[in-house]
């Protein structure tokens, strides 16, 4: 199972995703006020001196983010089912799309709400790094795919 470079595509996309989800991603400033948000997989708050002060969860961005990370996690364990790893990883493609339409949605819609400028933080390009580690995947699949059926030829 570990030996197949795919596995270490998903082990890679497990752990960037996991970063993901538990760093802040993004964050919103208001200049005008003096104002700093950050927005993390628990929603958005206000920083202040005396602790943070929520302002807008993101609840469905989180599911997704972990929805993906699940969906990666299964898919290094299905390596005798190369044809689902494929779908799974497709699927996993879009939902990581996804994620970037709906950060985008939510950053846009709270600087609308507080009047602020949004910002994103370097773990906001783990997704994009784990789509190309997807793709990546996906084409080692098809090759080991490939491989057993010209096997199976020769028999």
């Amino acid at each position: 199972m570990i030996q197949r470079i795919q596995t270490v595509y998903l082990i890679i996309i497990v752990i960037l995703t996991g970063f993901t989800l538990f760093t802040p991603f993004a964050g919103l400033i208001n200049k005008a006020e003096a104002l700093s948000y950050v927005v993390n997989y628990n929603g958005i708050f206000l920083n202040q001196d005396n602790g943070a002060l929520f302002q807008q969860n993101v609840w469905a961005l989180s599911a997704l983010t972990a929805l993906i990370l699940i969906t990666a996690f299964i898919t290094i364990f299905l390596f005798k089912k190369r044809v689902i790893q494929i779908r799974l990883l497709f699927f996993n493609l879009i939902l990581m799309l996804g994620y970037y339409v709906l950060l985008f949605i939510y950053l846009w819609q709270a600087g609308e709400k507080l009047n602020a400028e949004w910002y994103l933080n370097l773990v906001t390009a783990f997704p994009l790094i784990n789509v190309i580690l997807s793709f990546l995947a996906i084409r080692s699949i098809g090759k080991d795919e490939a491989l057993i059926k010209s096997l199976n030829r020769l028999r």
